[in-house]
């Protein structure tokens, strides 16, 4: 009786560990969400900046090898520096991002618990720069084609982290590029 036992409780527990080999590492839903935190480097007039923002992005599975995303962004963090004006003085300059969003498709692959993907779109940046001595007060906004790459990694079917690189704008002179590092739930 207890050999009877101990092979139905083998049994199944190899039957259990077999269906959880088989449990796939990814979710099922369509929908998902994505927050991060954004380094960006601001390239204009002639010198860099590197304020911070919060993303965050909207997306639909619409296929197992591409998505459709909405972005949001703002500035958290401004950037002051020292930069050389025109007459030959200094003045110190704030750099922030005022706003961000877009629109990308984002093909897709995907390997056990880590997925790769490319994001392809259009982005709107609004970028400020204003000096303390008011000689320098300017806000460049920009329409642009939007891309970037990268890595999430699946720690349940739900729940992931990621990082990526992303070009946000690319136009006359001002170069918009961030690196986030962001956590994301699929429901």
């Amino acid at each position: 009786m207890k050999r009877t036992i101990l092979a139905a409780t083998a049994a199944l527990l190899a039957i259990g560990s077999a269906q959880a080999q088989t449990m796939p590492p990814y979710s099922t839903a369509n929908v998902y969400g994505e927050l991060g935190y954004t380094w960006l480097k601001i390239d204009a007039a002639g010198t860099s900046s590197r304020p911070e923002a919060i993303r965050g992005i909207l997306g639909y599975d619409a296929h197992p090898y591409g998505a459709i995303e909405f972005m949001l962004g703002g500035g958290v963090s401004d950037d002051n520096k020292n930069v050389n004006v025109a007459g030959g003085g200094t003045a110190n300059v704030n750099v922030d991002l005022k706003e961000m969003y877009g629109i990308f498709v984002r093909p897709k692959y995907k390997y056990q618990q880590v997925e790769g993907f490319f994001r392809l779109g259009w982005a709107h940046t609004k970028v400020n720069a204003q000096s303390t001595n008011s000689s320098l007060n300017s806000t460049q906004s920009d329409d642009d084609f939007a891309w970037g790459l990268g890595l999430n990694f699946r720690f349940n079917p739900n729940m992931f982290v990621g990082i990526d690189w992303m070009r946000y704008s690319n136009q006359s002179g001002h170069k918009v590029d961030g690196m986030t590092l962001g956590f994301g739930y699929h429901w």
